[in-house]
C-alpha cells in the first residue's frame, strides 16, 4: 500500500509532463552549413605481400620489403611525414581448382600508410622513392587533416545554427507568428568530408632516369558540412 501511494504521484507527474509536451506548439527546422576547403594532407596507401612455401620465408621477405620502402623514404630527406604499418597477416595460400582446393605455401601481407603534410614537393619525392624501391600498387588520396577540420568545426556549427534561425524566422513571418524562441536543439553530427583518391601503379611508372617524369597532382576543393536540428516554440493565439 505504501509503495502504491509513493508511485501514484510519480505516475501523475509523468502524465502531466507528457501532456504539456504534446500541447507545446513548435517549429522544427534543420540547419545546414557547408565550407569549401583545399586539402592540406595526402595519404599514400600500399599493401605489401609475399608468397613463399614456408611461413618463416614469407614473413622474412615481407619484412625486408617493408624495410626497403621505409629506408627509401628516409633517403629522400623529407621529415614531415608519418610512416604507419599495421594489419600484419599470414595466411595459407589456398588454390581452388574445379571444386577442389590445394594448399601451396603461405602469404604474408601488411598495410603501409604514409601521411604527408606537404602535398607539393614532399609528396612527389616520397612517391618517387616508393616507385623506384619496390614493385607494388598503391593509391594516393588527398584529404583534410584532423587539425584543420577541428579549426572549422565551430564555424560550421555556428553557420548551421544561423541557417536554422533564418528558416524558422521565415516560417514564423509567413505564418503570422509574432515571436518565437528556441525550445530544443538536437546536435550529434560533426563535420564530414570525402577524400579524393588517385590510383597509381608503381610498376607502370618504372623508366630510366632520363625518361622519368614526375607525377602531377591537382587536388580539388573538398566540402566540410554540418547539420543541426532546432525546435522553436511560440504562443499559439
Amino acid at each position: 500500500m505504501k509503495n502504491l501511494l509513493f508511485l501514484l504521484p510519480l505516475m501523475l507527474l509523468a502524465t502531466l509532463v507528457v501532456a504539456q509536451q504534446q500541447t507545446i506548439p513548435s517549429i522544427d527546422v534543420d540547419g545546414a552549413s557547408e565550407i569549401k576547403v583545399m586539402p592540406d594532407e595526402a595519404t599514400i596507401q600500399m599493401n605489401v605481400r609475399e608468397l613463399k612455401m614456408k611461413v618463416a620465408d614469407a614473413t622474412n621477405a615481407l619484412n625486408k620489403k617493408t624495410k626497403a620502402i621505409e629506408d627509401a623514404l628516409k633517403k629522400t630527406g623529407v621529415k614531415d611525414y608519418k610512416f604507419i604499418v599495421d594489419n600484419y597477416y599470414v595466411n595459407i595460400n589456398r588454390i581452388y581448382t574445379r571444386g577442389s582446393s590445394k594448399d601451396s605455401g603461405y602469404v604474408a601481407s601488411q598495410n603501409i600508410k604514409v601521411i604527408v603534410q606537404n602535398t607539393d614537393r614532399d609528396l612527389v619525392k616520397l612517391i618517387e622513392a616508393i616507385s623506384t624501391s619496390s614493385d607494388l600498387s598503391y593509391n594516393v588520396s588527398f584529404g583534410i587533416s584532423e587539425k584543420q577540420r577541428k579549426s572549422y568545426q565551430e564555424k560550421l556549427l555556428e553557420l548551421a545554427l544561423q541557417d536554422a534561425q533564418r528558416k524558422a524566422d521565415i516560417i514564423a513571418k509567413t505564418m503570422g507568428i509574432e515571436s518565437i524562441r528556441v525550445y530544443k536543439v538536437n546536435y550529434s553530427s560533426g563535420a564530414s568530408f570525402q577524400p579524393m583518391e588517385y590510383r597509381m601503379e608503381s610498376m607502370m611508372v618504372k623508366a630510366t632516369a632520363d625518361d622519368r617524369v614526375e607525377p602531377t597532382f591537382n587536388p580539388q576543393e573538398q566540402t566540410l558540412s554540418d547539420r543541426v536540428n532546432v525546435s522553436f516554440t511560440f504562443i499559439d493565439k
